[in-house]
């Protein structure tokens, strides 16, 4: 089954770097590809987050964007590396993007650069409609999950958004998220970028750490960054222009002794974020990320429950994987230790007696595993994952 994953795995970076056809006739407008994408997407619906978005795209306007209404952001629980822009002008934002921004600085980066491309939208309508997705990408979006059913989760190669556009055929999200929409708009993205962050008083030398930070973190993300903004070449590209305007143009503005890298709420509202994503991270077994964004929760949350739950989580599954029972047996006792700090900074956190379940599950301890349980199912008995549980009490025994 791995060996099969592996090909369909090397069938999609060769269909990705396939030049796409024209479309054709019967191809769906691009508002009802939004809507189709809408419906599909997993929504991250957090107010404190959704503030500081709208506080920093506000700074960001130009006077006479000021003066219409700003464009929508949407934030989409996806942990991998994105940010685009749909000619509607609607902006769309990975969790797994916003968790590795360091700063406010890169955020508005972030920003900027997709405001720059929602003022050219019938730009974005034209380039968008000339493209297609491979059909080969998408037979094998159509079977992958099958073919990937019972591997490794590290081996899995599409993300939630990228199965939502390759499921749903939507090629002009396809194209905004995934090809980007030709060098010469990206580049002109770039430069729009450093005119309103400097024109915000944001620190320009924060534009090329942004794209830099981003390229290491998709090398070690592993086949599943396969979004535009992940790619090495568009990367590269990225870091090249806003360095090289740093430099020059904007030189006097990076020398600013006044200009402004971080607020203390865009740190509060990241950590929680970054702890919200690394159970996405964990989803896909991508372990390192998902435990350097819990440290970062952490040490901004320091009594945060279901960050130590999570942390709990990471340390158990990575005792699934040990090789070593020496190493299997401190995984455990580190997850143990964290769910039970959990339980004691949030004791009406239902979902810690059924971590500890599978915890001793794993351990074989069944006893104490069908103590959990039971108490789990006492306190949530109509929970989703209810006759899930039951099913581990069921193989327990009696």
């Amino acid at each position: 089954m791995r060996a099969g994953a592996l090909l369909l795995l090397a069938a999609l970076a060769s269909a990705c770097a396939t030049p796409a056809p024209p479309p054709t006739a019967s191809s769906p407008s691009s508002d009802t590809q939004e809507r189709a994408l809408l419906a599909r997407a997993k929504l991250h619906g957090d107010p404190s987050l959704a503030e500081l978005l709208d506080r920093v795209t506000a700074a960001l306007l130009t006077e006479n964007e000021r003066a219409g209404a700003a464009p929508e952001v949407v934030v989409v629980r996806d942990p991998t590396i994105s940010a685009f822009v749909l000619p509607s002008g609607r902006i769309y934002l990975h969790t797994g993007l916003l968790a590795r921004l360091e700063n406010e600085a890169q955020l508005a980066t972030v920003l900027a650069r997709a405001l720059t491309q929602a003022s050219r939208r019938p730009a974005l309508e034209r380039r968008a409609a000339q493209g297609r997705v491979d059909g080969a990408l998408l037979a094998i979006a159509s079977t992958i999950g099958a073919a990937l059913a019972g591997t490794d989760a590290s081996t899995a190669s599409l993300s939630p958004m990228a199965e939502a556009i390759l499921g749903g055929r939507l090629t002009v999200a396809y194209v905004a998220a995934v090809t980007g929409y030709g060098r010469d708009l990206e580049e002109e993205a770039d430069l729009g970028a450093l005119r309103r962050l400097v024109r915000a008083g944001y620190d320009p030398k924060e534009a090329p750490k942004t794209f830099e930070r981003l390229r290491r973190e998709a090398r070690s993300g592993g086949a599943i960054e396969r979004f535009f903004l992940a790619a090495e070449a568009a990367l590269g590209e990225r870091i090249e222009t806003t360095a090289r305007l740093v430099a020059g143009a904007y030189a006097v503005a990076a020398a600013a002794p006044d200009t402004l890298k971080s607020t203390q709420d865009f740190e509060e509202i990241m950590a929680s974020l970054a702890r919200d994503n690394a159970r996405l991270e964990l989803q896909v077994g991508r372990f390192r990320a998902a435990q350097e964004q819990l440290e970062r929760a952490i040490a901004v949350w320091p009594a945060d429950a279901q960050a130590y739950l999570a942390y709990g989580d990471l340390h158990r599954l990575r005792a699934q994987r040990a090789r070593g029972a020496a190493d299997r047996d401190e995984l455990a006792r580190r997850a143990l230790a964290a769910y039970e700090r959990s339980a004691r900074l949030d004791p009406d956190l239902v979902e810690v007696a059924r971590q500890l379940g599978l915890l001793y599950y794993q351990q074989g301890q069944v006893e104490r595993a069908r103590e959990a349980f039971t108490r789990y199912l006492a306190r949530s008995p109509d929970a989703p994952d209810a006759p899930r549980v039951r099913e581990y009490l069921a193989a327990l025994g009696r």
